[in-house]
């Protein structure tokens, strides 16, 4: 459900163009990186990559999964885009508009139509509020009894009766707002902060691995939730996980990212079935088979080490652990020059950064 990619070779990396719908979010060439101070006067020593060179397209009511391991920039990208984390370089453009760009005023008029999910449901809520607090607390920061209204002092009644609409929303009774979050499951939680996130009515959520910190049967549930409300409020999700298998069944595209760049995008299906990259590859055989009868063949990294983020790797990041790499005699390409991200054929979505992915098969 996403953006289709070609690559325009430039300096700043590989831009991507979209065809089809029209897009909500067109992200740029995307760069975060933090500082890392020493010495007795804290000077900048070295940089942080966390976010290098990132580009992608959403579309309206569509779903772009984000993967990779931990580390690899993922929410990075999500609070960057948000603007909850200042970006070093790019361009975020949402409803035609850089919101990098925006100045304050402009940005929190802006705010409204872009929320996030949080990864954690208990460090998410404030213990000390109750639910219903917790989700007006966007009402009263924009002063306004429903989205979409025209501004004013929302009065108690109003608040309450919106915050109870938005509980049956997300499949909780209206009486909880009277309730703190400590009362509540992990599910329950994720379900009041989802609540929460459309409390004005956006049209774009980053949902930052919603399901990570639920047991296995309530993920089901909150991603059908997720599903259901997508369908019936027209929204626009960032689905960030590690979780490959629920990412496959929210999003029709899907982006693998490895320290701090995107290594290779696809229609869902395409990418699960074909992977095109080395990392692709290793990150799909670690999924479970539900099946104990049936055994995959494993690809595994050369290294389970994650290079630092500081002292990235030359060329390919991921050559020092890349199984290809060992396989094909470790080519000085691979240590020497930065691939690009390019369609696997002609005007394909489906692109992927590696120059060896048509050799790809001989790891299977």
């Amino acid at each position: 459900m996403i953006s289709d990619i070609a690559t325009a070779n430039n300096d700043a990396g590989s831009k991507v163009a979209a065809s089809g719908p029209e897009p909500l979010l067109v992200v740029r060439n995307l760069q975060k990186f933090f500082p890392v101070r020493r010495g007795i006067f804290a000077r900048v020593r070295q940089w942080v990559k966390a976010v290098d060179d990132v580009s992608f397209t959403l579309r309206r009511g569509e779903t772009l999964g984000l993967v990779g391991e931990s580390g690899c920039g993922k929410t990075t990208v999500g609070r960057t885009v948000l603007r909850l984390t200042p970006a070093t370089g790019g361009e975020v453009v949402f409803n035609e508009e850089n919101i990098l760009a925006l100045p304050r005023n402009a940005l929190h008029a802006l705010r409204p139509k872009m929320q996030i999910i949080f990864q954690d449901p208990y460090g998410s809520l404030n213990p000390r509020m109750t639910v219903g607090s917790a989700i007006a607390e966007p009402f009263r920061i924009h002063g306004l009894a429903e989205a979409g209204a025209a501004k004013r002092k929302p009065s108690g009644h109003e608040l309450r009766e919106r915050v109870g609409k938005l509980l049956e929303q997300v499949g909780m009774p209206p009486d909880a707002q009277y309730r703190y979050p400590h009362e509540f499951s992990g599910g329950q939680r994720q379900r009041i902060g989802i609540a929460r996130a459309l409390a004005l009515k956006p049209s774009f959520i980053v949902c930052d691995e919603p399901t990570s910190a639920l047991d296995v049967s309530v993920r089901a549930q909150v991603i059908n939730l997720l599903q259901d409300l997508q369908r019936s409020h027209g929204l626009s999700y960032l689905m960030i996980s590690h979780d490959l298998g629920a990412v496959r069944h929210i999003s029709k595209q899907v982006a693998v990212m490895y320290l701090g760049r995107i290594v290779e995008q696809a229609p869902t299906a395409e990418l699960y079935d074909k992977p095109r990259h080395p990392y692709t590859r290793v990150l799909l055989s670690a999924i479970p088979l539900p099946d104990p009868t049936k055994r995959r063949n494993r690809v595994t990294a050369a290294d389970d080490e994650i290079p630092s983020p500081i002292n990235v790797p030359t060329g390919c990041a991921f050559h020092p652990r890349c199984p290809l790499y060992a396989l094909l005699g470790k080519p000085e390409r691979c240590r020497a020059e930065l691939p690009e991200l390019r369609p696997v054929e002609l005007g394909s979505e489906h692109v992927v950064r590696c120059h060896y992915h048509e050799d790809i098969d001989k790891l299977s």
